[in-house]
């Protein structure tokens, strides 16, 4: 109740604040004036001028009181990753969800293409929008899975970095790994991830595990299946074998197949396993009796399919909430060293790696 009557005061100076009854001139009720004033107790003003905080309206000023000093409150927002999975769509619903319960605005890309060539050039326009009408701050998905990603990506950097725009990145980095962007980061650990499969795999009975690799990918991937193959090679002293194909290409997985003869196979993410499956079938090879099937991302396909998939769930409401945190601290904060926040997951177990007895 406390919370909510302090909650309720806040949205009142809010509207002061709004009207021009406060301002950079003329600071907010003290403390001991919001308790006469409103016959809260200490500790309900406190939280009142917290909730102003929250919403960037109360700033103190050292041995003059607290201002409601007007800052930039909107923010960009650019998931190229839309187009690709519903994934995606979950991390973006959540960082609108933030915006609205603290009254940022934004201003995000809307439908991106499927076409990858196309989807970069609209995400390089949407930087230079970001930058044209000055945002407070990006949160963006480095565009991946086209010839000239790395390109492009140092191109919206220069962009956003010229309008001295923060950026907080998410799923990975605009540097390939080892190295590190100047920028936040949110993502998963894949690296754990991977392993957890790995052991899940072992556990099952699996002898040949093998990883299926586009040849265009995100370095997310690759740091999954690094994951994949550390596991592996703790527990066996033997590495994975990568296969590098589409999952649709029936001829070079067939050839795969014959060549590795693996009894398990990890899929980038779900959408390449439920490709791969469909390809499988095709060849008469049975999942999981003659090869065991696992992805990432956890998608609502990954619970569709026959059989379901075991696949990595990714803590998307979670992802989202620290993005959009990690960016309000930058903004308040540029001085901050880079950051790099990894996130764990969770291992979903369905029967495309449970094999009868």
């Amino acid at each position: 109740m406390k919370q909510g009557k302090a909650k309720y005061i806040a949205c009142i100076l809010k509207k002061k604040i709004d009207g021009g009854e406060y301002g950079a001139d003329r600071p907010l009720p003290s403390v001991r004036t919001l308790m006469r004033t409103y016959g809260i107790a200490l500790g309900t003003a406190h939280r009142v001028l917290h909730e102003l905080a929250a919403m960037g309206l109360a700033h103190p000023r050292r041995g003059a009181g607290t201002f409601a000093e007007r800052v930039n409150r909107t923010i960009g927002l650019a998931i190229p990753g839309t187009a690709d999975s519903e994934f995606f769509t979950a991390i973006m619903e959540g960082i609108v969800a933030n915006c609205r319960k603290l009254e940022i605005d934004l201003v995000a890309g809307g439908a991106f293409a499927v076409d990858h060539d196309l989807r970069d050039e609209q995400a390089e326009k949407l930087a230079r929008h970001f930058a044209s009408i000055g945002v407070a701050g990006v949160i963006m998905q480095p565009v991946g899975f086209s010839e000239n990603a790395d390109c492009l990506n140092e191109t919206i950097s220069r962009v956003l970095d010229d309008a001295g725009i923060p950026v907080v990145l998410i799923d990975y980095d605009m540097v390939p790994p080892p190295g590190r962007s100047h920028y936040d980061l949110v993502a998963i650990d894949n690296l754990a991830a991977g392993r957890k499969i790995a052991a899940h795999l072992l556990d099952a009975g699996a002898k040949r595990i093998c990883c299926l690799l586009r040849r265009l990918c995100a370095d997310s991937v690759h740091m999954r299946f690094s994951g994949v193959d550390e596991g592996v090679f703790r527990a066996t002293g033997k590495h994975v074998d990568i296969i590098v194909a589409e999952p649709d290409n029936r001829k070079a997985v067939a050839a795969a197949i014959a060549k590795h003869r693996p009894d398990a196979i990890v899929c980038s993410n779900d959408i390449a396993a439920s490709e791969l499956a469909k390809t499988l079938a095709k060849l008469k090879v049975r999942i999981p009796e003659d090869v065991m099937l696992a992805g990432f991302d956890n998608v609502k396909l990954a619970g569709e399919m026959k059989p379901g998939l075991t696949s990595i769930r990714q803590p998307c409401a979670e992802i989202a909430s620290v993005a959009f945190r990690t960016l309000m601290e930058r903004i308040k904060n540029p001085q901050l060293p880079p950051r790099q926040i990894l996130l764990d997951t969770t291992l979903v177990v369905r029967e495309s790696t449970r094999r009868k007895a």
